[in-house]
């Protein structure tokens, strides 16, 4: 583990050289749908945004069947390559006829799937770099209801969570893989809670925190819809609210649990409708300094709305926040002013 923090924390540092523009966030990431990622889709983005990611975020689901054994090593290294940390949000289930299932519990804690974990941890050990895994992100929202249906999610499901994790975890150490790095990461809003339902109050992100032995870094999510989601169209209303309202009532829990472990954002995004987009960054920042958070990661799909970075974003605001973070990496450099080359000369 001491080797994995090292090159973390000097990737860090390195995202952090800026002296005009400081303090600031010490890793900007991009967090993006779809599998495998390649290099020129990383490339891709950078041209787009001028803004090269210290993470990248992406999405892989368990087999269906735990004999089968997949190494995302194409993608860890794509990342890797363009001078980004891979952060990985591992999702125990499967897409049966169109829907999503979840993997029992029972056959997680159970040892169903050791074979698959034991696998899967000797080549993570064997590709060797830090590698972010986010296990089961979101539990604390029923959209989530990692290790049991829908129905059964309820007061047991922060238990049933911990164990599960806790035996990841216990799976990935014991066969060496110390290049792990454990994310917990519940959603910004506890989704039910007490304002809705006045018996959810044992639906508390904390309540499902595996413990400091298992977890290196607390993370986030939580988006700002602004006034895209209606009653009649979607079933909730949703109103435009600023990074601080999102993320506050979470951040104060993460902080409660632990005053010291890394707090990063590993999914957020602003839409362009009922408000500001590059002010709502603007503002956002100012937070992101004040609670020293060690990272953000911004959701670069263009999914339910378009999320990505440059929709609906002035070029003075976007010119601002490439600023504000850090310069590109070399490569990011190079690969803007060669494309721009080529386009101009056409």
């Amino acid at each position: 583990m001491k080797m994995a923090w090292a090159v973390l924390c000097s990737m860090i540092l390195i995202g952090c050289t800026s002296p005009s523009f400081h303090p600031q966030p010490c890793m900007w990431g991009i967090a993006l749908d779809g599998y495998p990622i390649e290099v020129d889709r990383l490339k891709s983005v950078v041209f787009e945004t001028g803004i090269s990611p210290r993470i990248v975020t992406f999405f892989l689901q368990w087999p269906e069947s735990s004999r089968i054994s997949e190494f995302p090593e194409q993608t860890l290294t794509a990342i890797w390559s363009v001078g980004a940390i891979p952060c990985m949000t591992w999702e125990p289930m499967v897409i049966e006829h169109g829907k999503e299932t979840m993997v029992s519990h029972t056959a997680i804690t159970g040892g169903a799937y050791d074979a698959f974990l034991k696998n899967f941890a000797q080549a993570a050990r064997a590709w060797g770099r830090p590698i972010i895994l986010r296990v089961a992100h979101e539990m604390n929202s029923q959209r989530y209801h990692w290790g049991t249906t829908e129905a059964d999610y309820g007061p047991n499901s922060p238990a049933i969570y911990q164990n599960m994790f806790r035996h990841i975890v216990s799976i990935f150490r014991q066969e060496g893989a110390d290049n792990v790095l454990w994310a917990f990461c519940p959603n910004a809003e506890s989704i039910p809670n007490i304002s809705i339902d006045p018996q959810a109050g044992w639906n508390l992100a904390a309540a499902y925190y595996p413990g400091d032995a298992s977890v290196d870094i607390l993370g986030m999510d939580g988006y700002n819809w602004g006034n895209t989601q209606t009653l009649k169209s979607h079933g909730w209303q949703s109103n435009w609210r600023s990074f601080e309202s999102i993320f506050s009532h979470l951040y104060k829990e993460l902080r409660a649990i632990s005053s010291t472990k890394p707090v990063i954002v590993f999914e957020t995004a602003s839409t362009d409708q009922g408000g500001d987009k590059g002010k709502w960054i603007q503002d956002a920042f100012r937070i992101i300094d004040a609670w020293k958070l060690s990272g953000v990661v911004w959701f670069e799909v263009n999914k339910e709305l378009d999320w990505r970075l440059v929709s609906g974003m002035s070029s003075e605001h976007l010119a601002w926040l490439s600023c504000r973070l850090s310069p590109a990496q070399a490569w990011a450099s190079s690969l803007v002013s060669d494309r721009r080359s080529r386009t101009n000369g056409k």
